[in-house]
């Protein structure tokens, strides 16, 4: 069992923050090591760890956990990414509290280029502005070869990842919740959007966590620690965007805002940002010259051949599928006898895959 496996369990346990697991990892030799040492409750005491051998909805961490664990990761395609994995952005080591254990899915080769990316964020009820802005520079950013980072959520980070989404660089979006969980529900779409385009959804949480409320400020660390700089695009006075950008100035990155309509109050923040000295940013291509960047005549394409295969429980939904028409969820769970959690996990892969469509009739089998 590969030491990621160890790694991702440890995160898990009750009451091991981020600090803890650094101790732990730093000071055993292996995450197997330190997992069998938290198992067998005879870690070291000088570390302080004080856990439960529990995870958050109360499920006993043991070696059966540690198997399932392992399953899930297969499941849903997620990869374990730690301080060691040569594809951890080098820009999140250089944080206070950078996340020991992250997960990625998709392309998460993307990690290797950060030093050509922007954070984009701002508002979750926005203005029309607002939407036409951010969507204006995720395309154009991403069409100068810049990587646009943001948070997956509604308003601002939709629109700046559906711009990115028209460009020709992958976009990444940094989940509060597990890589299998959607939050929020519309923007499904968007997400497999992103899969599809060779982007990549990134969260410092494990397979079936839920999306909480204090998870976005940890989530925002993460965003404004990974890129060159953020963009704010559309923030009230008392936005969440601008503890993000305290977050960016806080760890010695730039700060960029948009500035947006006086006559009403939806970039009141924007505009403090401009009075406390934050760059003001009317073009895209300010980027470019503001990092000494060259403008790149075409992205290359960073991903691994993409791999179709299926494993038997998809094969099984595919057989059940009508070939010639719309199949049911609820088709699929008289003929499959598969729980409909799974189901909706199969499902989910197999649109991944590019194998079936989803539409309001149901599911259609590409032939």
């Amino acid at each position: 069992m590969k030491d990621e496996i160890y790694a991702s369990a440890l995160q898990h346990v009750v009451g091991l923050g981020n600090a803890s697991l650094g101790n732990l990892f730093t000071y055993y030799e292996s995450a197997k090591e330190a997992w069998h040492h938290v198992l067998h409750h005879n870690v070291e005491p000088s570390l302080g760890c004080k856990y439960e051998l529990f995870d958050e909805i109360r499920r006993p961490i043991n070696e059966s956990f540690l198997l399932q664990l392992e399953e899930d990761l297969k499941r849903y395609h997620m990869e374990v990414i730690t301080w060691e994995s040569p594809c951890y952005p080098k820009s999140l080591l250089e944080i206070y509290n950078s996340p020991r254990v992250l997960y990625g899915r998709g392309n998460i080769e993307v990690l290797q280029h950060m030093d050509r990316s922007l954070a984009m964020v701002g508002a979750r009820k926005c203005s029309t502005y607002g939407v036409q802005v951010a969507r204006h520079f995720g395309r154009a950013l991403s069409n100068l070869g810049i990587i646009v980072v943001s948070g997956g959520a509604m308003g601002i980070d939709r629109a700046s990842h559906e711009g990115a989404l028209q460009g020709q660089a992958p976009t990444i979006a940094v989940m509060g919740c597990g890589l299998n969980v959607t939050y929020p529900r519309t923007n499904r779409n968007l997400f497999l959007e992103i899969l599809e385009k060779d982007g990549l959804l990134l969260s410092e949480y494990g397979p079936h966590m839920q999306a909480k409320s204090h998870h976005f400020p940890s989530r925002n660390r993460i965003i404004s620690g990974m890129t060159r700089g953020t963009i704010v695009v559309e923030a009230k006075a008392s936005s969440g965007s601008l503890i993000t950008a305290d977050m960016a100035i806080n760890e010695g990155r730039d700060v960029f805002t948009i500035p947006g309509n006086v006559l009403t109050h939806t970039c009141d923040g924007n505009h403090w940002l401009i009075q406390q000295g934050a760059t003001v940013l009317t073009d895209p291509e300010q980027v470019l010259c503001e990092y000494g960047w060259q403008k790149v005549a075409k992205y290359s394409n960073m991903n691994s051949e993409k791999v179709n295969t299926v494993n038997e429980e998809e094969r099984c939904v595919l057989e059940a599928m009508n070939p010639g028409g719309n199949t049911t969820i609820g088709e699929l769970v008289h003929s499959t006898q598969l729980p409909l959690s799974n189901l909706h996990t199969l499902l989910l892969q197999l649109e991944l895959k590019q194998m079936i469509t989803h539409t309001p009739q149901g599911y259609v089998l590409h032939t």
